[in-house]
């Protein structure tokens, strides 16, 4: 299979996660809708390069994820609020074997005792060793991530102004006078 250099997470990102190519260097396996896709860069450099194509950046996306959801562990990222594009990791993303889903493609878990079954938007399903408990909850983070970034970025905004104010000193005085102008 041939790999490629560059790869820009998108909405029919299903999930990445790492692999090995025959000379032993940590790539990218992505699936995208039915395809699936060799990234010549690891799983947290194809996320970097992908935030950064949309105009942020890796430390940002982590930093704003924290500051909106608190102190959670193996964070979920938004790769793009305008897309509404977040992945969740489903173990610790300096695992090479994480896999990164992205929310809006996960349809559906099912508990396989320490397995979780999730079944994607592709019509496939992929059995991972994490409790099903612990997965929806990562998930869940996602979804509420994608919710507050929503809400916030469609909700209006009112601002009040306070009247311009003037300052005027006193000849006679020398004392300073304030007067509101409106």
């Amino acid at each position: 299979m041939k790999k490629v250099k560059t790869y820009i997470i998108n909405q029919e990102t299903v999930l990445l996660t790492g692999e090995y190519d025959q000379y032993g260097k940590l790539c990218t396996r992505v699936i995208e809708g039915d395809q699936s896709i060799l990234v010549d860069h690891p799983p947290l450099k194809v996320i970097s390069k992908s935030i950064n194509y949309f105009g942020f950046s890796l430390k940002g996306a982590i930093e704003g994820a924290k500051t909106i959801l608190g102190k959670v562990k193996m964070c979920p990222i938004m790769i793009c609020p305008v897309q509404d594009i977040c992945m969740f990791p489903h173990t610790s993303p300096v695992n090479h074997d994480c896999i990164w889903f992205n929310h809006s493609n996960v349809l559906h878990t099912q508990p396989m005792g320490r397995y979780t079954l999730v079944e994607l938007s592709n019509g496939r399903s992929i059995k991972i060793q994490a409790r099903h408990t612990a997965f929806n909850n990562k998930k869940q983070k996602a979804g509420d991530l994608r919710r507050i970034i929503h809400e916030r970025s469609h909700t209006k905004i009112v601002l009040y102004l306070e009247p311009k104010q003037e300052y005027e000193r006193c000849k006679e005085t020398g004392r300073i006078h304030f007067e509101q102008r409106t």
